[in-house]
């Protein structure tokens, strides 16, 4: 009630995912991809063209990024800010970008169909061990940006009409069991929220500075509000013109 309390599943960060074999082709041994140079600066987007880069279709992502890529506040919900720091930004790397999906992403990285990825960590590390499954001659990383990107959380609710909110109470508790969580964490290689999990989540997972970044690393990322339904109207409005070139 009143949103004072709740559960969190799983957290990640927004970051880019990059087939290492084909990125050092296009741009050589000091390519940035712990940069968001490597998507947003059209210097190096244009020689990633042919391999394929992809974003997410989630402009409320990629519209704090650039703002935060560009020394603004990520979290601005002023829609002039978003004309004059983000439209340019994105315009002017639109001709590199294969295509936007939320999704795809994770096979395409996985099979060297594109070669970054704008995405979510946890699927970005999916499709770095599906390549591992396949022996693909080329490994998939995830990087957090050295400026800084999103962290957010996926909560748990229940629908206030919901038929059966005791059984989503006991499935809610299953959930929060340590070594339940960190099976899931083990599997979807997200992290999770519960401390207590810690010790049954694969060391090498656990170790991992993208999926569980340490303090120094998260004090550059951020948290975001939602947008209000205004600011949401215009921001898709202008999403959709820079996803079409229009």
């Amino acid at each position: 009630p009143g949103n004072q309390y709740g559960i969190p599943y799983l957290w990640g960060t927004t970051g880019i995912g990059v087939n290492e074999k084909l990125v050092k082709a296009a741009l050589g041994d000091d390519a940035p991809v712990d940069s968001w140079d490597l998507v947003l600066d059209p210097k190096y987007a244009s020689k990633l063209k042919d391999c394929g880069i992809s974003f997410l279709d989630a402009y409320d992502e990629i519209f704090p990024a650039v703002l935060n890529y560009e020394g603004e506040d990520p979290t601005s919900q002023d829609v002039n800010l978003f004309k004059t720091k983000v439209e340019p930004v994105l315009e002017a790397v639109h001709p590199y970008i294969r295509y936007y999906n939320s999704s795809k992403y994770i096979n395409d990285l996985a099979n060297g169909d594109i070669c970054a990825a704008v995405g979510w960590s946890g699927d970005v590390l999916q499709a770095a061990a599906r390549a591992e499954e396949a022996h693909q001659p080329f490994k998939v990383s995830y990087s957090i940006p050295k400026e800084g990107t999103l962290i957010w959380i996926d909560m748990m609710a229940i629908p206030i009409d919901a038929p059966h909110p005791d059984n989503a109470h006991k499935f809610i508790n299953f959930l929060m069991d340590p070594k339940v969580i960190a099976g899931v964490s083990n599997t979807v290689r997200y992290a999770n929220g519960n401390k207590a999990a810690d010790e049954f989540v694969d060391p090498d997972l656990l170790a991992d500075k993208q999926v569980y970044p340490p303090a120094d690393v998260r004090s550059k990322c951020y948290t975001l509000p939602p947008y209000p339904p205004k600011v949401d109207r215009q921001g898709l409005r202008m999403w959709t013109r820079i996803k079409t070139g229009r």
